[in-house]
């Protein structure tokens, strides 16, 4: 009768222990507006954030899902910021350029916050043969004297999938 009582104790625990788990998964691919001391984002429905110590990273995400057949070991989409302390904006965007195969467009905004320079750049690359698409915002801060450089990559077969999370977290990527 003991061994009943304590099993009934032990399985409610992990039922309640499991379900708690999956609560926090499922929360962790929730939109959620990424807020530090000097920029700010909102990462879409879809994407993790991890938390990685000793990342070349200020921020990054990417989708639980991975592509089929040949990108088997890319996931569907994925997005990275860097800050550059040591170059200028020209040559940021010089550098995001030969980065691509190809260059899809490219645009300056001309109603930047004052202080800031920003240029959107969306190409196109192969990587292990797959084809992948690049969207960029890289912002030139005179204020912080720092270049932060938004990459938004996502598999060409899944593209349309995010079209619309990418041009919010673009949209909404901004240094204060």
């Amino acid at each position: 009768m003991e061994i009943l009582i304590v099993g009934v104790i032990l399985v409610g625990l992990m039922v309640y222990v499991s379900t708690r788990i999956k609560k926090s998964a499922a929360t962790a691919f929730e939109q959620e507006i990424i807020e530090r001391e000097d920029f700010r984002l909102i990462k879409p429905e879809g994407f993790i954030s991890p938390i990685k110590e000793n990342s070349n990273f200020v921020f990054e995400a990417y989708t639980k899902d991975f592509g089929k057949n040949d990108a088997e070991e890319f996931r569907q989409a994925w997005a990275n910021l860097v800050v550059i302390s040591d170059s200028s904006f020209e040559i940021a965007v010089e550098n995001v350029k030969k980065s691509n195969r190809e260059i899809l467009s490219e645009k300056t905004l001309k109603d930047a916050p004052e202080e800031q320079k920003i240029c959107l750049v969306d190409g196109e690359k192969a990587e292990k043969n797959v084809t992948v698409k690049t969207f960029y915002k890289v912002i030139e801060s005179s204020r912080h004297r720092k270049i932060y450089q938004l990459q938004i990559s996502v598999l060409d077969a899944y593209r349309e999938n995010y079209a619309d999370r990418i041009n919010n977290m673009l949209k909404s990527f901004a240094v204060k």
